[in-house]
Order: structure tokens, then C-alpha cells, then sequence
């Protein structure tokens, strides 16, 4: 499709603002598509690829239509997980940055229901949550969905393959019928359609096809290793004068390996949520004129990493969702080169990398030298490994034709 600008759809200014900010230069083909009929307030149902940068698409509209003066949730957004609840709501504080007055809070599982309460109190105008916690909160009326007018279902697929049918149902039920509902979905399966036509007026539906994928100009291994292993095996895949990039699921593990890697002589720093802006921009000017060789991050640190001659980026944790996964894989292979990925991982997270290769359609292959996964994850009995009970399987595992 034609290039737009994302003034041209009708992006406010103070967004507009944030967008130079995060280095957002035009948009992806799922924003283009989006955002105008999400601000004229149509119901839409979206299919989109994983990686298509759809947290945007509805975070712009969501934040232009919000009421500043108002403190009530005006917008609640709905997804499978925790980890996806909070990196959704990073993206939406960043573009609500020149926005002064938003508050955003995020209810999931698994996490001290009374931070939760705390967050509640401040009357954030937007709620970004689990099906299953959003319904604890309804029960102990700790939310009102008064003043909600915009309704977000991303990955709704994933939620209800989750068990979240009856969940969403009941959320919905609970918000005002004089409400703009919009479905994002990798794919669109009789559920959805249901789902969609119970609960939306006249929607319309966008489709993005799957474009030539950021992935396609990455070469993607793995390699996998016993518990104790992932230090050894990061150490063995750096090599000297090589810009490399670090994922990890935690904010501590990032600081622990910087530091683990300084004391081997390595320039290395850490990137995470906990650290102060200008602690961030510090590093990440050091990491842009060559003063760091290693950055160690997280996904929710790294959405604004934009550094165009990283030569490889590294797992060391096995991301989470298949957008991390996009997202991080893509921070190499930039400037019409090809990049460099790795991925560390354990035995019994096989299942989780065959999940990623099947969903993203892409062949990752084992390092040289060391065995694939088994091809079902397990735990190896007491005494073997799996290098000795896996001797008959070492055919790389990728897409299953």
C-alpha cells in the first residue's frame, strides 16, 4: 500500500510528540489500516500477524480519544497474559508521555491483588488486563465500567483458546452497550466471528496479510543446555568487536549478567524498567557510539531501542510471547542486512520453541556442534541427560511441512 504519514490519519499533536520521541518514523501497514476508522469510532474486527506493531494501532486512538479531567476508566483493554499486560501498558505511557493527567493501570494474575487496589484508588482512565483478575476486581467492585466507551480485545484468539470465553463474555456484558469494540486476532476462527457479532455493531473488518517478515532477513539458531548452562553457552556465543543485544525475562537477571560480564572484561550494562529515564538515556547513548559492546534488556526497556548495526541478539531467556520474540529478533538484520539471532534455551522449554516456529512460520536451527531438542519437551531421568537419550534425534527441528 502507499506510504501515509501519521498525521494524515489524524494523530494528534501531543501524539505526534511522543511518536518522535520513540522514533516511530511512519506506520506499519495494521496502523495505516487502523487508526483512522478506530478515531471515527467504528467497531472493527482486525486480523493481524504476530510482529505487526498493533499494540500502536490501538494505543493511539485510545489515548487521542481519553478525557484528561475526567477520572474514571474510559478505556479497557483486554489480553491472554501478564507479560502482555505489561508491555502493553509500556507502550501506552510512552505514547501518552505529552499527554499530562493519563494514569494507566494494569490488573493480571499473579501479583499482590492489594498493588492492584492501590492503582485502582488513583482512578486511572485506562485499565489494561487478564480476563480472569479483571473479574476478581468486578467481584470485590474494586472497578466501575461507568464511563467506559472503547473496549480492546488483543490477541482474542489466544484468549480463548486460554478458557477465557465466559470470562469475556461477562466483561463485556458488564460495560455500557454505547461502547466502541474493537477485536485484534492472528487469526479468525468461528469463535471470534461469534464472539464478535454478539458483542459489536456494524463492524468493520481489516485484514493484514503477512508482509516479508523482519525474521526472513535473520538467521535464527538455538541452542540447548542443561539447568546451570545458559552462562556458558551466552559466553561461547559472543565474540570480540560484535554490538550485541541481550534479552532477559527479568529486570534482576539483567543487572546480574552486566555485572557477571563486566567482571570478565566485557563492556556490558544492564537496561530495565527500574531504572531512572536518564539512567537509560545514559546507557543507551554509551551503547550507540560504541562505549558498551553488550546491552542486557528487557522486552519492556528495549520497545525504544533503535540502534541500526547490532550484529547479534541473543535470548538468553526464551521470550515469553511470539511478538517479543519478533520484536527482539528484529533489532538486527537492519540497513538491508542480514542478521544474527540466538536463542538459549532449556530442554523442557521445547514446546515453546516449536510453538514460536510454528505460529511465525520460520526454521531456527541448532547451533553447530550441539544436538536438537527433543521432539517432545521432558524431564530427563534421574542420571542421563539428554544428550544420551536423544542420540537418534538430531534433525534440526523447524516448520513442519
Amino acid at each position: 500500500m502507499e506510504a501515509v504519514r501519521f498525521e494524515a490519519l489524524g494523530v494528534s499533536e501531543d501524539i505526534l510528540s511522543s511518536l518522535h520521541r520513540m522514533e516511530y518514523v511512519e506506520p506499519t501497514q495494521v496502523q495505516a489500516l487502523t487508526i483512522g476508522p478506530f478515531l471515527e469510532g467504528k467497531d472493527l474486527l482486525v486480523k493481524a500477524p504476530t510482529g505487526t506493531g498493533k499494540t500502536a494501532a490501538f494505543g493511539m486512538p485510545v489515548i487521542q480519544k481519553l478525557d484528561p479531567s475526567l477520572s474514571a476508566i474510559q478505556a479497557l483493554i483486554l489480553c491472554p497474559t501478564r507479560e502482555l499486560a505489561q508491555q502493553i501498558a509500556a507502550v501506552l505511557r510512552e505514547l501518552a508521555r505529552s499527554r499530562p493527567g493519563i494514569r494507566i493501570a494494569t490488573v493480571y494474575g499473579g501479583e499482590n491483588i492489594e498493588k492492584q487496589f492501590a492503582s485502582l484508588r488513583k482512578k486511572p482512565q485506562i485499565v489494561v488486563a487478564t480476563p480472569g483478575r479483571l473479574l476478581d476486581h468486578m467481584s470485590r467492585r474494586t472497578v466501575r465500567f461507568d464511563h467506559v466507551n472503547t473496549v480492546v480485545l488483543d490477541e482474542a484468539d489466544r484468549m480463548l483458546d486460554m478458557g477465557f470465553r465466559n470470562d469475556l463474555r461477562k466483561i463485556l456484558t458488564a460495560t455500557p452497550i454505547e461502547r466502541q469494540t474493537v477485536l485484534f486476532s492472528a487469526t479468525l476462527p468461528q469463535e471470534i466471528i461469534l464472539l464478535a457479532g454478539d458483542y459489536q455493531k456494524n463492524a468493520e473488518e481489516i485484514t493484514v496479510e503477512q508482509q516479508s517478515s523482519v525474521v526472513e532477513t535473520v538467521r535464527q539458531y538455538y541452542i540447548a543446555v542443561e539447568t546451570g548452562g545458559k552462562d556458558r553457552a551466552l559466553l561461547g556465543l559472543m565474540k570480540e568487536n560484535q554490538l550485541t543485544l541481550v534479552f532477559v525475562n527479568m529486570k534482576h537477571r539483567a543487572d546480574k549478567i552486566a555485572m557477571q560480564l563486566s567482571r570478565r572484561g566485557i563492556r556490558a550494562a544492564a537496561l530495565h524498567g527500574d531504572m531512572k529515564q536518564s539512567q537509560r538515556n545514559r546507557v543507551m547513548q554509551q551503547y550507540r557510539d560504541g562505549s558498551l559492546d553488550v546491552l542486557v534488556a528487557t522486552d519492556v526497556a528495549a520497545r525504544g531501542i533503535d540502534v541500526k548495526n547490532i550484529d547479534v541478539v541473543i535470548n538468553y531467556d526464551i521470550p515469553l510471547d511470539n511478538d517479543s520474540y519478533v520484536h527482539r529478533i528484529g533489532r538486527t538484520g537492519r540497513a538491508q542486512q542480514e542478521g544474527l539471532a540466538y536463542t538459549i534455551l532449556f530442554y523442557d522449554e521445547a514446546d515453546r520453541m516449536r510453538d514460536i516456529i510454528k505460529k511465525l512460520r520460520v526454521e531456527i536451527l541448532p547451533v553447530e556442534g550441539t544436538l536438537p531438542i527433543p521432539e517432545k519437551a521432558a524431564v530427563a531421568p534421574r542420571g542421563q541427560s539428554f544428550h544420551s537419550i536423544n542420540k537418534r534425534k538430531r534433525r534440526p527441528f523447524g516448520i513442519r511441512r
